[in-house]
């Protein structure tokens, strides 16, 4: 098994926001931890903003726009789409729970907040 430690005396820090899409009306924040083992820097919270109007109404389709569409880098386990496998599996909005199966409209406020299982 993989041991994974953050760096010592570590704070989450306030990441890269990256630009809103040109052009859209009806916009969802997603705030996403970020962090990097091999880099030896503090983990992060980078801001993302995706055009509700052009992407699914699950949390993971909103990550499949983020990776596609505006970062690349943006790295997240994924299989099956149906609920069942478990490997979307994150912390949504404070909440252990499958990124394909949480609708954005569960999420109370504007903001998609997602963090590691803890």
């Amino acid at each position: 098994m993989v041991q994974l430690t953050l760096p010592r005396n570590s704070q989450v820090t306030e990441g890269k926001v990256w630009d809103k899409p040109e052009g859209a009306t009806n916009l969802r924040e997603y705030r996403i931890y970020r962090w990097n083992p091999d880099d030896g820097r503090n983990p992060r919270v980078d801001t993302y903003f995706v055009d509700a109007d052009d992407c699914g109404p699950m949390v993971l389709d909103g990550l499949i726009y983020i990776k596609n569409k505006i970062d690349p880098t943006l790295t997240f386990r994924r299989s099956c789409r149906e609920g069942i496998c478990g490997s979307c599996a994150m912390n949504i909005d404070g909440t252990n729970t499958l990124a394909c199966t949480k609708g954005t409209d569960e999420i109370a406020g504007d903001v998609v907040k997602i963090y590691p299982l803890p």
